[in-house]
């Protein structure tokens, strides 16, 4: 077995400029598409965690909410029913802080000048979905507090606010009502999102409910342990709901952020693309390289046939060259695509996306994980460049083998 192994490796070092061109095509291939799938998921994950940042795991509203129903306000949820909400969440060990939130909207009233805005009531220092450690000026909301406010970078800026600073907010009352309240900021947070900077406001739920005049609140925000558990204990949820007789509906952060959706499906797409197209890449230029090799050996395939070796064994012989040359070739792919992403990892590079305001890093992720399809594409596209030629040169009549040059 030992001695069959050897042959093929021999055969490859007989001609090393050859076989370190096939060597090289396919590192090259391997080291690309680990790149490309390290960057892509770099990106994913910190898309993910921001997401998931933002909705929490989970939000539980009513149907009304989510189907965007949201005329006279009948969507809030009674204190009766976030009781027992609280209830079912308290059975699910999976489950590892929740919180209420009220959104409404308004006008932004300086003297200098008024902003069409959106606010987030929210439960302050709150362990499922806190934004304190947002704020890069000032100070965050307290539980204490009341008509305080984290504005955003921009918002500040626009309205000219600093921490310290009032500005009223004119709302709508769930009965109809026009109704205006003062707030104080008290610090400034920052997203990196220019839209979200520019429109968005946070404030005590308390407070949020006085401006809208609602004991209510429009979801439940559910953080778990685990980020894996969401589809699980989603499901798991929307049962317990069903059975206490509670008619709301379970979104998960995946079901909610639209963007997510569109950039995972955008990043599968170009990273299919990019697999193929180097699949093809180096298919190609080896089932090349392998067919001049091989129709080079015709002799030698003569001689060792007429000596009694079967075409079979021919056929391996050649497949097992093609399998060291994919093995090898796809180990250093993934040595060079590490020691090259390392050093791009150190340099920092960054780039600013569309919507955002400072540079954010471009930073590959190279895991295991993320090497074994690089590694296995680039053996498989060898393997199957290997193919023809090793079947061709299995099928040479012995005689005519021996009377080539």
């Amino acid at each position: 077995m030992e001695l069959k192994l050897l042959i093929p490796l021999r055969n490859l070092s007989r001609n090393r400029r050859r076989t370190l061109l096939s060597l090289a095509i396919i590192a090259l291939g391997t080291a690309m598409i680990y790149a490309v799938r390290g960057y892509v998921d770099e990106s994913m994950l910190t898309i993910r965690q921001g997401t998931v940042r933002q909705f929490g795991n989970l939000q539980i509203a009513s149907p009304l909410l989510w189907a965007e129903k949201t005329e006279n306000f009948q969507y809030l949820i009674s204190p009766e029913d976030v009781g027992r909400i609280v209830e079912v969440l308290r059975e699910i060990p999976e489950v590892t802080a929740y919180t209420a939130q009220l959104n409404l909207s308004g006008l932004a009233i300086t003297e200098r000048k008024t902003k069409v805005v959106r606010a987030t009531a929210l439960e302050p220092q709150n362990q499922a979905l806190d934004y304190n450690d947002l704020v890069v000026e000032g100070s965050g909301l307290n539980p204490d507090d009341r008509a305080k406010a984290l504005i955003g970078r921009s918002l500040a800026e626009e309205l000219q606010l600093k921490p310290g600073d009032f500005f009223n907010l004119t709302t709508t009352t769930v009965d109809g009502a026009y109704n205006v309240g003062p707030l104080q900021v008290t610090g400034i947070y920052t997203l990196n999102n220019a839209a979200i900077e520019g429109q968005l406001i946070f404030m005590p739920l308390t407070y949020g409910q006085i401006l809208l005049d609602t004991s209510g609140v429009a979801k439940i925000i559910v953080k778990l342990a685990s980020i894996d558990q969401t589809d699980r204990v989603a499901q798991l949820v929307q049962s317990k709901l069903a059975q206490a007789g509670l008619e709301f509906e379970v979104r998960t952060w995946v079901q909610l952020a639209e963007f997510y959706r569109q950039i995972r499906s955008f990043f599968d797409i170009l990273f299919g693309f990019l697999t193929i197209a180097v699949s093809v890449l180096v298919f190609f230029i080896v089932l090349q390289v392998l067919t001049l090799s091989f129709l080079e050996r015709t002799r030698e395939v003569g001689t060792i046939r007429a000596i009694g070796t079967k075409r079979y064994q021919v056929f391996l012989m050649f497949l097992m060259e093609s399998v060291f040359l994919g093995v090898l070739g796809g180990l250093l792919g993934v040595v060079g695509g590490w020691v090259i992403g390392q050093g791009f990892n150190a340099l920092g590079i960054g780039w600013t996306p569309p919507g955002a305001i400072e540079p954010v890093p471009v930073r590959l992720r190279l895991e295991l994980g993320n090497a074994v399809a690089p590694f296995m594409v680039s053996l498989l596209a060898t393997l199957f460049s290997a193919l023809y030629p090793a079947a061709h040169s299995a099928r040479l009549n012995v005689v005519e083998a021996l009377a080539s040059r």
